[in-house]
């Protein structure tokens, strides 16, 4: 996925995209309501309006909610039932948002009050804007959404950017009855977990060389003969990743069958990539629906009492997402155990070769990468077969989805399954080094090169290098890579 570049991005209530987000929340582009926008907004507030002066009975608006939905609100008392609402789901605490999570709920919420569906008057959706184009500081904290809707987490935000306004009828409801939040980190979490799933590609490319492997399973007649779009583009980019490598000459690669976490790496990229287009499409389409109760429509100019909150749709869509890397992070730590593992790579025990003390080299280097590899597993899991118990209030919120969890593990699993790659490519260029073949790929002597300018190469009676300034030359210098990765893209 190409970072977009954009310094203002144009908020519709219908077309908002991951790449977008991504601009707003991280790099900070500003952001702009478009007047198509705020029409609906209008149109929608005036629908709720007349509803309300019809006598209807509105879920928050003209009822309480919850157990109470039976309680009618006098019209006079609105602001106050409006601020206890925000106080009553309140109940935020444990670790708060980065700030990219937190500036990608707000503009989450923005598009969905812009959408015209929930009744909110302009002006609500204009204080958002205004907070994220002053890059305002909100404390929200991360716990306490069941995924039908962030209500505590939408009420820090809430409260932080509209405490000292009266809520006219409606509103609080619509403030609180949002997963902005868990779309917000399933967004951020799609585009790191797809970042991982390239550069693992680029490195399992240099791991090929380090181990000396057959580069068959990249040729066209292999990935043409399994219709996978997944498989053909990463199959595609590692041929293109080893092009003019030692192991596409006649005696380059060492064996005919190569151990699966080699042979079968075109098809576990493949696969997950074929996931995680999955999952972004559900994303997007997530990002520009409406997550509220009741939703407004425009066209008929009517209000409808629905579930639109729950989102099991989501969840479904990171766990499918997620679990697309325990087959990929299983073969890296493989890979690195044969490469380290002389029986299997056929070089120095350990990666290192012997100068009469015995140091076991790498070996050290692979059980780390299997401990943290291990702990990654956990973290695919899925979680939409979750059930929350029924004994809730009046026992109607009776089920879960847990989505917001699903993009928190998202986003943890991108960060281990960065120092996972980083610990194969630290261990690859020592095995590419140590073969001592020549000449590498046009794309991985690249790839080695730029390693090298990170951590040395391990000689004899040395230490294996720490991975710490590998990690921060691919966190520093990613557009490096990216330009390495361009084929894949």
């Amino acid at each position: 996925m190409q970072p977009l570049r954009q310094d203002i991005v144009e908020i519709s209530g219908q077309n908002l995209t991951i790449e977008q987000v991504v601009c707003v929340s991280r790099n900070g582009a500003k952001v702009g309501l478009s007047s198509d926008a705020i029409e609906r907004m209008a149109r929608g507030r005036a629908i709720l309006e007349a509803a309300i002066a019809r006598g209807e009975r509105i879920y928050g608006a003209t009822t309480s909610v919850g157990p109470k939905t039976t309680a009618t609100i006098n019209q006079a008392n609105t602001a106050e039932f409006s601020r206890r609402l925000l106080r009553t789901h309140n109940a935020g605490h444990g670790p708060v948002a980065a700030r990219d999570v937190t500036r990608a709920t707000m503009l989450n919420l923005l598009n969905s009050l812009a959408s015209g569906t929930t009744g909110v008057r302009p002006g609500l959706a204009e204080r958002l804007l205004d907070a994220l184009n002053a890059d305002r500081p909100v404390v929200m904290h991360l716990w306490g959404s069941m995924g039908q809707s962030d209500m505590s987490s939408m009420a820090d935000v809430a409260l932080a950017l509209f405490d000292d306004i009266e809520l006219e009828a409606g509103e609080a409801l619509a403030l609180l009855n949002s997963s902005a939040m868990s779309t917000a980190v399933a967004a951020l979490s799609f585009v790191d977990l797809h970042h991982v799933l390239q550069l693992s590609t680029l490195v399992g490319a240099l791991s090929m060389e380090g181990y000396a492997a057959n580069p068959s399973i990249v040729s066209e007649v292999a990935l043409r003969s399994r219709p996978f779009d997944g498989l053909y583009r990463h199959g595609s980019a590692i041929r293109k990743y080893i092009e003019g490598s030692y192991i596409l000459s006649q005696g380059g690669p060492r064996n005919l069958q190569d151990p699966l976490c080699f042979r079968s790496m075109a098809l576990i990229h493949g696969a997950a990539e074929d996931s995680l287009s999955f999952s972004r499409q559900q994303i997007e389409r997530e990002l520009n629906a409406s997550q509220g109760n009741p939703v407004i429509s425009l066209e008929h100019g009517g209000l409808a009492a629905v579930a639109n909150f729950d989102m099991v749709t989501l969840c479904m869509a990171l766990d499918v997402m997620r679990l697309a890397f325990a087959p990929l992070v299983t073969s890296s730590t493989e890979r690195v155990a044969k490469l380290v593992d002389t029986t299997w790579s056929g070089l120095a025990i350990g990666l290192i070769e012997e100068d009469g003390i015995g140091a076991p080299g790498f070996n050290g280097v692979a059980l780390f990468h299997k401990s943290i590899t291990s702990e990654a597993r956990l973290l695919t899991a899925p979680l939409a077969g979750e059930l929350a118990s029924s004994s809730h209030s009046n026992g109607v919120m009776d089920r879960a989805s847990l989505a917001a969890l699903g993009g928190r593990r998202g986003l943890d699993l991108a960060r281990l399954g960065i120092s996972i790659v980083a610990m194969e490519l630290m261990v690859a260029a020592q095995a590419a080094e140590l073969r001592g073949r020549a000449p590498l790929g046009t794309v991985t002597g690249q790839l080695f090169a730029f390693a090298r300018q990170a951590v040395p190469f391990a000689g004899a009676g040395h230490r294996p290098p720490n991975v710490q300034p590998l990690l921060e030359q691919l966190e520093n210098n990613r557009h490096v890579v990216d330009g390495m990765m361009a084929a894949n893209n």
